[in-house]
């Protein structure tokens, strides 16, 4: 069911009318990093919108992915993986990646950005390489004249190979060139690397100075260290530390292993890689971006 347009066009101007920094982020979006992570992230009450949303299984929202004003649907009891967009399909996690990385670029370039659309409208000249080579927000940005995409394939191929016209790339060993690429793109990719932080300073060294990561990964809001559930033995095969965890992935049909989920540790040793990384605990039902753990996070190359 449409939105009535009377309703969507006195909402929607309501919110292009809003300062970006005060839209996106509760306390104000900055492009430096804290001098310190408010910790541990335990979640923000539920808004009454946010409530209105989950018992009515939906609601209305202005996609940080799309750019439109519409509805999104709730099927399942995990929010951050559901809360589909009914216009370009971009669930929770998308948009709060999106939510921020479009703050982050409003701020450095001056312009009104709200969403990936509207990455694509005012920076046309950024560099841009995505971990994924589908799913909206690849929808979004695949047109920039600057942006790479890639999937990895498995170990039978080498980082830069094409398969099935897509390019095959192994993060732990990038084939990209050094300081190459303004951002990077990562969602729930970093914790199925057996060495994620390997691939964290292969990420460091094809940003440019001053590029940033902006990434999702699963993280205790209260665990200090990293829980290393898996790792490789001399023969490549997995080793498992606890019981095997499986997510889901669309080019496997048995899912991808979790090695690691993360705690405070990560944000020391990126730190050590040479980056500086900002920690966004995010609530924003209007814009979809409900429920727990809703943590995304924006590692800038020093």
């Amino acid at each position: 069911m449409g939105i009535p347009s009377q309703l969507g066009k006195l909402l929607g101007g309501g919110l292009r009318a809003l300062d970006p920094g005060k839209l996106l982020y509760r306390e104000g979006f900055k492009l430096e990093p804290e001098s310190f992570i408010r910790f541990p992230c335990n979640p923000p009450p539920v808004s009454r919108l946010e409530d209105w949303a989950i018992r009515r299984r939906g609601g209305l929202l202005n996609c940080t992915v799309c750019g439109n004003f519409t509805w999104f649907k709730i099927k399942a009891d995990n929010l951050r993986e559901d809360c589909a967009c009914t216009s370009c399909g971009a669930m929770n996690r998308n948009r709060q990646l999106a939510y921020v990385l479009s703050g982050a670029l409003a701020k450095q370039f001056g312009k009104p950005i709200r969403s990936f659309r509207s990455v694509a409208e005012y920076c046309r000249d950024i560099a841009i390489y995505n971990t994924e080579s589908t799913g909206a927000i690849h929808n979004q940005l695949s047109g920039l004249p600057h942006y790479q995409c890639s999937e990895y394939f498995g170990p039978a191929h080498r980082s830069g190979e094409t398969v099935k016209g897509v390019m095959h790339q192994d993060l732990m060993e990038l084939s990209l060139e050094d300081n190459s690429f303004d951002v990077v793109l990562s969602s729930d990719v970093f914790e199925h690397i057996p060495d994620p932080y390997r691939a964290h300073q292969q990420v460091h060294r094809i940003l440019k100075p001053g590029g940033r990561h902006v990434f999702t990964v699963p993280f205790h809001p209260q665990g200090f260290l990293d829980e290393s559930r898996a790792k490789h033995d001399a023969k490549g095969n997995p080793v498992f530390l606890a019981p095997p965890i499986y997510h889901d992935d669309p080019l496997s049909t048995t899912g991808v292993l979790v090695y690691t989920i993360f705690g405070l540790e990560m944000l020391v040793r990126l730190r050590q890689i040479g980056f500086l990384t900002n920690l966004f605990h995010l609530s924003a039902p209007w814009l979809g971006i409900i429920g727990p753990n809703a943590l995304v996070f924006d590692a800038l190359k020093i």
